[in-house]
């Protein structure tokens, strides 16, 4: 009987990240989110919407609005989410920053043989779905796919750190009562949110 051993990494390959590191990152963003809401809400605006002809502000929003589009609850453009993403890459939040969203840009319109932002709806869909699809079938995915996963992340963390995400997507109950092991899930059920920081209290 042999044994099922790893594939050795090729030279100058990194490792996958350990599931410590991508709770880490996951809580950083979450931590961070509520400074970014803050900013936002302030009506900072960021550098990376003014990058001459790049279209930044137009990419956010319908990146939005394919990621997480409206459905019997707002989705994540009405949520602001636009807005969220343009302020956190204006600080580098998780390492991207408003190259970052150049990059996809760029590799977008390289897929849609033109300009992604003049396709139909349903041609940007298929586009980035095929993006998508590409960025996380590798472990090492290009320069596109590691961009769109970077502003992806970013959009999901600024949708649920939402008041809309996190109040009305979300099941959200400020004083959760006693601790019940064991609920029954019903179709149309919503899942929990546990996160305070972008609800707005009077």
């Amino acid at each position: 009987m042999t044994e099922d051993v790893a594939p050795p990494y090729r030279e100058n390959s990194q490792p996958p990240p350990g599931r410590r590191a991508v709770l880490l990152g996951g809580l950083t963003l979450a931590a961070a989110a509520p400074l970014i809401w803050s900013q936002v809400k302030a009506g900072t605006v960021a550098s990376s919407a003014a990058v001459p002809g790049a279209g930044l502000p137009a990419l956010r929003e319908r990146l939005c609005d394919l990621v997480i589009p409206d459905t019997d609850t707002p989705g994540a453009l009405r949520a602001g989410v636009a807005a969220f993403l343009g302020v956190a890459l204006d600080h580098g939040l998780a390492g991207a920053d408003a190259g970052t969203l150049v990059r996809l840009a760029a590799d977008l319109d390289a897929r849609a043989g033109g300009s992604f932002l003049k396709l139909s709806a349903d041609r940007q869909a298929g586009v980035l779905a095929a993006l998508d699809a590409a960025a996380y079938a590798s472990r090492t995915p290009d320069a596109g796919g590691a961009a769109w996963q970077a502003i992806k992340g970013l959009i999901v963390t600024g949708y649920y750190t939402s008041e809309i995400g996190g109040t009305q997507e979300l099941r959200y109950e400020l004083v959760p009562g006693r601790w019940d092991p064991d609920l029954p899930v019903r179709a149309g059920d919503r899942a929990w949110s546990n996160d305070w920081t972008g609800i707005a209290f009077g």
